[in-house]
C-alpha cells in the first residue's frame, strides 16, 4: 500500500501544474519542464509497479508479514542486485514494446491531425478533400489494429517482473522466452482476470486515485498468485515428463579360454 504513495504525490503535482498552467501561454521552458516532469512520472510509475509486483509475490509466498514500504524502497530494492534485476525486467518489457506503441501514437496522431483538418474544412463551409478522408480511416484502422496488438504482447510479457525474481541471474531474453511460455494459452484467462476489475479502476477514477493504495496492491497480489500457479503446474509438468537417465551399461568379455 505504502509502495503508491510516491507514484500518487507525483501524479497529483502533474495534475495541479497542468490544472494551473492551462490557460497561460506555455513558454519554450515549462514545456521542456512538463516533458522532463513527465519522463521522471513514468520512470517512478514503471519502478513502483516493478516493486509492487516483487513485494506482492513475496507476500503472497509468505516470505514477509508487511509491504514495509521504507525497506522495500530504501534498502531491499536500492541495493545493487535488485537494481540490476528490476531495471532489466523494465528494459525488457519497454524494448518489446515500444515498437507497437510507437505505432498506435502514429495512428492517434493521424486520427486527431486529419480529424482536426475535416473540422476546419466544415467551419470555412468548404468541401472536406478525400485525401483527409482516407488518412482519418487509414489512422483509425492503424489505431485499432495495433492497439489490439499491443494489448496482446504486454500480455505476453507480463510475468517478466516475477520472473526476474525468482531467476534473478537469468538473461533479458531468456525472461522475454520463459514470459512468453508461462503466458501460452493463459492470456485470454488474464484478461477477462482484469476485465473484473473494472468497477476497481472505475472506483480509482471516482476517487481522483486514492482508492489506487487499496485496489493496486490487490490487483498484483491477484497477478502474482495467478503466476505462481501458473508456474507451479509448468513444473510440475516438466518433473513428470522428465525422461529417467540412461544408465550405463559396462559389458564385460567373456573369456574363451
Amino acid at each position: 500500500m505504502g509502495l503508491m504513495v510516491p507514484w500518487m504525490i507525483i501524479m497529483y503535482i502533474i495534475f495541479i501544474y497542468s490544472y494551473l498552467t492551462e490557460r497561460q501561454k506555455e513558454t519554450a521552458g515549462q514545456s521542456l519542464f512538463a516533458a522532463l516532469f513527465s519522463l521522471i512520472f513514468a520512470i517512478i510509475t514503471a519502478y513502483t509497479i516493478y516493486v509492487a509486483e516483487y513485494q506482492a509475490l513475496k507476500q503472497m509466498r509468505n516470505e514477509t508479514t508487511s509491504a514495509k514500504p521504507i525497506d522495500s524502497w530504501f534498502k531491499t530494492y536500492f541495493s545493487k542486485k535488485w537494481q540490476k534485476t528490476i531495471w532489466l525486467s523494465i528494459w525488457m518489457t519497454f524494448l518489446f514494446l515500444v515498437g507497437w506503441a510507437l505505432l498506435v501514437g502514429i495512428g492517434e496522431i493521424g486520427i486527431e491531425a486529419s480529424g482536426l483538418a475535416m473540422l476546419l474544412s466544415l467551419v470555412i463551409n468548404s468541401s472536406i478533400p478525400t485525401i483527409l478522408i482516407v488518412i482519418f480511416i487509414i489512422s483509425f484502422i492503424m489505431f485499432i489494429l495495433f492497439g489490439i496488438i499491443y494489448i496482446m504482447k504486454q500480455y505476453k510479457y507480463i510475468f517478466i517482473p516475477f520472473i526476474s525474481l525468482d531467476n534473478s541471474s537469468m538473461k533479458g531474453f531468456k525472461l522475454v522466452a520463459k514470459s512468453r511460455d508461462l503466458t501460452k494459452g493463459h492470456r485470454w484467462e488474464i484478461f477477462v482476470m482484469h476485465l473484473s476489475f473494472f468497477w476497481w479502476f472505475l472506483l480509482i477514477v471516482i476517487t481522483l486515485g486514492l482508492a489506487s493504495c487499496y485496489v493496486m496492491p490487490y490487483i498484483y497480489l491477484t497477478l502474482a498468485g495467478y503466476y505462481d500457479l501458473i508456474n507451479k503446474d509448468v513444473q510440475a509438468a516438466e518433473i513428470t515428463h522428465k525422461p529417467e537417465p540412461i544408465q550405463a551399461v559396462i559389458l564385460q568379455p567373456h573369456s574363451t579360454y
